[in-house]
């Protein structure tokens, strides 16, 4: 009897370790495939920010901007503000235009003036904030094209992203689409931190 049931036992047992085998040969090569295709693993995605360091600083407790303030709000997640810099008659200000097609501008305080010195707005003037749609994270980017745009090129040739519905972006040049929100997406990402709407926006 211990016979019959060791025997029909047998290839239940052995069906099991070759479908184990298989089953790791099959993640192997995926995993092989992703890593080919240049896919990292999720902590590396999140916490890797690009070489140039913006040292941007921006108080929002003077400005009280609200094109601003809507990216830096964690409770309305998903809305995401392009900051840039003018000159218009010899004066200095802030651009604010976010996701939903808000626009305003704010000419430099003493604060921002003592900063802009030392202050870089992104690559070629020009950086993206807010929070991702899905989760808790802020974001910050780089308004140029990561696929375009070459920092050590002679002229520097702009390419910047714009706003194409909801929290995507666009490259005129190239077409690609860049999803905001989403981790990983390829665009050139920035340390960043925020106390707030009307806090201290700093990206570094």
């Amino acid at each position: 009897m211990s016979e019959k049931t060791t025997g029909s036992h047998q290839p239940t047992s052995r069906w099991r370790t070759t479908g184990k085998r298989a089953l790791t040969v099959l993640l192997c090569s995926v995993m092989g495939l992703c890593s080919g295709i240049g896919l990292t693993s999720c902590d590396d995605a999140e916490f890797k920010y690009s070489n140039f360091h913006c040292n941007f600083v921006l108080n929002n407790m003077q400005h009280q901007d609200a094109t601003l303030a809507s990216a830096m709000n964690p409770f309305a997640k998903g809305i995401f503000c392009r900051i840039t810099f003018q000159m218009k008659s010899g004066a200095k200000y802030f651009i604010f235009e976010n996701t939903n097609g808000d626009r305003s501008e704010k000419i430099f305080n003493a604060e921002d003036e003592r900063n802009h010195s030392e202050q870089r707005i992104g690559m070629n003037n020009g950086l993206i904030v807010g929070y991702s749609a899905y989760d808790d994270v802020f974001f910050a980017y780089d308004n140029q094209c990561p696929q375009c745009f070459d920092y050590n090129a002679l002229p520097v040739r702009n390419y910047p992203l714009s706003f194409s519905g909801n929290d995507i972006v666009k490259c005129a040049n190239c077409k690609r689409e860049f999803a905001l929100s989403i981790s990983g997406n390829g665009l050139t990402r920035y340390d960043a931190t925020t106390t707030g709407p009307l806090g201290l926006l700093h990206v570094h």
